[in-house]
């Protein structure tokens, strides 16, 4: 029997690097989506405050690895019995291989293990990828938040 392509754990301080690496990656591919902006100020980089986060209860940090090699994070958020995914990235090499399916899983399964009912997640306008990820898993959009200047 072979290995799994993919391995999910908690973070660990060492990973801040790799999470900062792959947070550039995901920031940059995000910046042209309509509220990038607003998520990334509402979302807490993970890379240089990885410590506090782990720290905290409600919170909980993942990396997905291959071959050693950290290749996605996911940050999930707990409030009474909601999950929430306050972000998730696969790096490009990682696509289309099932990375993304098997880091949400571990993440639903913690998510449960901690009592929630709902796991809920954050999708940009435009960002097919990530709302076509959050369906394959079984997530519906139930919310879609208007917004304007004043």
């Amino acid at each position: 029997m072979s290995a799994p392509l993919f391995t999910v754990r908690i973070a660990k301080d060492y990973d801040a690097q790799a999470i900062s690496e792959l947070e550039t990656q995901c920031i940059q591919e995000s910046e042209h989506f309509r509220g990038s902006a607003q998520l990334l100020t509402a979302a807490p980089i993970i890379g240089k405050g990885i410590g506090e986060l782990l720290a905290n209860a409600k919170h909980a940090v993942f990396v997905i690895e291959s071959s050693g090699n950290v290749c996605g994070f996911a940050h999930l958020e707990i409030s009474s019995s909601v999950a929430t995914i306050c972000r998730i990235f696969v790096g490009p090499t990682a696509r289309d291989l099932g990375a993304g399916a098997t880091l949400i899983e571990a993440l639903q399964a913690h998510a449960r293990s901690q009592g929630c009912t709902q796991i809920d997640a954050y999708a940009l306008p435009g960002d097919r990828l990530t709302k076509n990820l959050f369906e394959r898993a079984g997530m519906k959009a139930r919310l879609l938040i208007a917004s304007s200047e004043l």
